[in-house]
């Protein structure tokens, strides 16, 4: 649970009622507690004026699908086995259902049910054990172990896993004692050595290195094949988009000219950060929905800003035909170096159909 994420927590009983009091006026963020509408509460308690809370009317289960996912975080002060009932018919993923833990009603013990790690049931756990003075009970076997939790990890470096299948392969292969081996481009090493320090990664180069684990991530933007079918890709976010389109270019021929480079550059399209371009190009339709499409921001930068890189990059490609049309001798290029932070041009302005790309690596 993030410090101030929204919390809603359910009971069923008085001596429950009192537990979910506690935790409304300790936890941070806002918090709701449902309580069913026919529990008779001791007057002179806190009520709705104060803190938030609703009442609900029917079968607990009915009730749970109603909110479960539009909560982040739901605390559920009851008997594990009710809750577990009640919640099976709701659940969908790991990926997608919100943070679950269970209290008991003497709040002796806070049980991370669901969403251990991604949804931060285990951290919000802790967190209401604090408050209750009571103890967290978690059972995931990553942290159980000492290991690190992959899943969690992978989204705090914001890396793209594929495949997902094979990702719980590693896993497995992890919490089983498993050797699990860690290749790294060479710039994001010390960014992964301090995620995963005990794994010992090493740096990817042009080969694979000889005597390679069964299992393994491949932390790379580059397109290479896996080293075996317990390995999966970690795609770090690093890889920008100029593009160079005449006015009204439809999305899709932005799309097809985007693939076909990176596709020649042997860049993997999960890497992709940004779509870069000139200022006045960014109310463009079709590169916005591209953007939309893939997921990734646009930007864009002043012709005094581009004119401004091609100064200080004399190797970058000009065109006096351009110059002719918006004033400076390149976009795709400058605008691709810009969206990386300066960083390094990898793949120079193509033209596809029209539309001219051109890819660069985050400083």
């Amino acid at each position: 649970m993030d410090e101030g994420g929204e919390v809603a927590i359910v009971t069923l009983t008085r001596p429950g009622y009192e537990t979910a009091l506690r935790l409304a006026q300790a936890l941070p963020g806002k918090i709701t507690v449902f309580i069913p509408a026919d529990l008779s509460l001791p007057a002179g308690r806190l009520d709705g004026n104060t803190l938030n809370i609703k009442s609900y009317a029917g079968p607990l289960s009915q009730f749970l699908g109603q909110i479960f996912h539009r909560y982040p975080s739901l605390i559920m002060v009851m008997a594990v086995g009710i809750a577990v009932r009640a919640l099976s018919p709701h659940l969908v993923s790991k990926k997608t259902d919100p943070a679950v833990v269970v209290v008991d009603v003497a709040g002796q013990h806070a049980v991370s049910l669901l969403s251990g790690h991604l949804g931060g049931a285990n951290a919000l756990a802790r967190r209401v054990a604090a408050v209750l003075n009571g103890r967290a009970v978690i059972t995931t076997a990553s942290e159980v172990q000492g290991l690190p939790p992959l899943d969690l990890v992978a989204r705090d470096l914001n890396m793209d896993v594929r495949p997902a299948a094979a990702f719980s392969r590693v896993m497995a292969a992890l919490v089983n004692g498993v050797p699990v081996e860690v290749l790294v481009e060479r710039p994001l090493l010390k960014t992964v050595e301090g995620a995963l320090r005990d794994l010992r990664p090493r740096p990817l180069e042009n080969c694979f290195p000889e005597g390679v684990a069964k299992a393994g991530i491949l932390v790379t933007w580059r397109r290479l094949p896996l080293p075996g079918p317990q390995w999966v890709y970690w795609r770090p976010r690093v890889i920008s988009a100029g593009i160079g389109c005449r006015r009204g270019a439809p999305a899709e021929t932005i799309l097809y000219a985007l693939g076909l480079a990176m596709a020649e550059a042997g860049l993997s399209r999960r890497s992709l950060a940004a779509l870069a371009s000139v200022d006045f190009k960014g109310e463009e339709p079709g590169l916005k929905e591209a953007a939309a499409r893939l997921n990734v921001k646009l930007l864009t930068f002043t012709s005094e800003e581009l004119a401004r890189c091609l100064e200080h990059r004399p190797n970058l490609n000009r065109s006096e035909r351009v110059k002719r049309f918006i004033g400076i001798p390149g976009v795709c290029e400058p605008a691709a170096i810009l969206a990386a932070g300066g960083g390094e041009l990898l793949w120079p302005k193509k033209s596809y159909r029209g539309v001219t790309v051109a890819l660069a690596l985050a400083k």
